[in-house]
């Protein structure tokens, strides 16, 4: 049996006046979604926990009088106690935990039994112990930043003539359309689309 770090790391990623949809990760790769209580100040039973950085450990169903099936315990959280990762659905499941679940839905997380069985598995392969949780708001910065490199991509002439000599090639490659045709074609459409464009911003 390894005996290796554990590192979790939930993502928050949508935010609803009942509850926090994120993603859990574990060393990195996607386990499965998480369903906490919206924030509420730290509010005990009806707020998710603050973002932070978390110890956790495995606890038995021994230990608990409400769960009878091994879960696990988030440690020296302020303010809070017995926040736990267990099975459940919905916001009024959580009572300030985190619901674990293979999909989503507004509001919802499904097959949370199988989710918890998975990461269950995973944890013990890996040892069971020195667990590590972060929480985290998901980052917007990289789809920022890749809607930047986009819009400057399809602004440049010299990205979308590159775009349309490549058409163009495959046009007549592959279904025989003379190359002129197809290029006063597509000259014709990038025109229209940038016209649409310049209208609706004078629109707005």
């Amino acid at each position: 049996m390894k005996n290796d770090k554990i590192n979790l790391l939930i993502e928050r990623e949508e935010f609803t006046v009942q509850s926090t949809i994120g993603t859990l990760y574990l060393n990195g790769g996607r386990i499965c979604d998480t369903l906490e209580n919206s924030w509420q100040d730290n509010k005990v039973n009806i707020s998710c926990i603050p973002e932070g950085e978390y110890s956790v450990r495995l606890r038995t169903a021994r230990e608990s009088g409400s769960r009878d099936y091994l879960h696990l315990l988030v440690e020296d959280v302020e303010g809070r106690t017995y926040i736990l990762f267990h099975i459940g659905n919905l916001p009024e499941h959580t009572k300030g935990c985190i619901l674990v679940g293979l999909t989503r839905g507004k509001d919802v997380v499904n097959n949370s039994k199988v989710a918890m069985d998975l990461l269950i598995k995973q944890i013990l392969n890996l040892g069971g112990t020195n667990i590590n949780l972060i929480i985290k708001k998901k980052s917007k910065m990289k789809k920022w930043l890749i809607y930047q490199t986009l819009r400057k991509m399809v602004s440049s002439k010299k990205f979308l003539y590159t775009v349309i000599g490549i058409i163009v090639q495959l046009l007549s490659d592959n279904w025989g359309i003379d190359p002129e045709v197809s290029q006063n074609i597509l000259y014709s459409l990038v025109a229209l689309v940038i016209g649409q464009g310049v209208a609706d911003s004078r629109k707005a």
